[in-house]
């Protein structure tokens, strides 16, 4: 595994999943047969999961349920291809709603750190990463992160009042 860290920042919203580079549905639903076509296909741990389907229904809190975690392979896995890797050691700088950040920050840091080496498949393609840390921010700032070391301080500044 190459040991160059790799920054992903992931802004978990309730309707859209955002990285510097996809935007997608937040909603993954299993899939009970191995499917036909592979497009936005997550399999972990021997189970298949179709990703960018109809909006989560909003819960108490983002941790109740896999659905986020998977969500986060996903991005990871979206973001990892557009890089040119398949296997990464990751910094993760994700984005929770500014009105939760306080109460759920320390259980989101837990939730996405429960497993430090993870390995899965999205669209048919092997991905294994190890997580070395987590970094929450409030939402919309996360999404930021991963730009701040290739564009310029106010190319940032613009796309955060954005």
């Amino acid at each position: 595994m190459n040991n160059k860290l790799e920054v992903i920042g992931i802004d978990h919203g309730w309707s859209m999943m955002k990285t510097i580079s996809q935007v997608f549905v937040t909603g993954v639903k299993e899939i009970t047969t191995t499917p036909a076509l592979f497009g936005d296909v997550l399999e972990y741990e021997g189970k298949f999961y179709k990703v960018g389907t109809v909006r989560q229904e909003v819960k108490d809190t983002k941790v109740e349920d896999d659905s986020f975690y998977l969500l986060t392979l996903a991005a990871v896995a979206k973001e990892l291809k557009r890089r040119g890797l398949a296997e990464a050691k990751v910094f993760l700088a994700v984005g929770l709603p500014l009105t939760r950040f306080g109460a759920e920050k320390n259980d989101f840091i837990k939730y996405l750190t429960k497993n430090k080496r993870v390995s899965f498949k999205y669209e048919n393609e092997s991905y294994h990463i190890e997580i070395d840390d987590v970094a929450v921010f409030p939402q919309c700032y996360a999404a930021v992160v991963g730009t701040t070391s290739r564009k310029s301080t106010s190319q940032t500044e613009i796309f955060h009042l954005a």
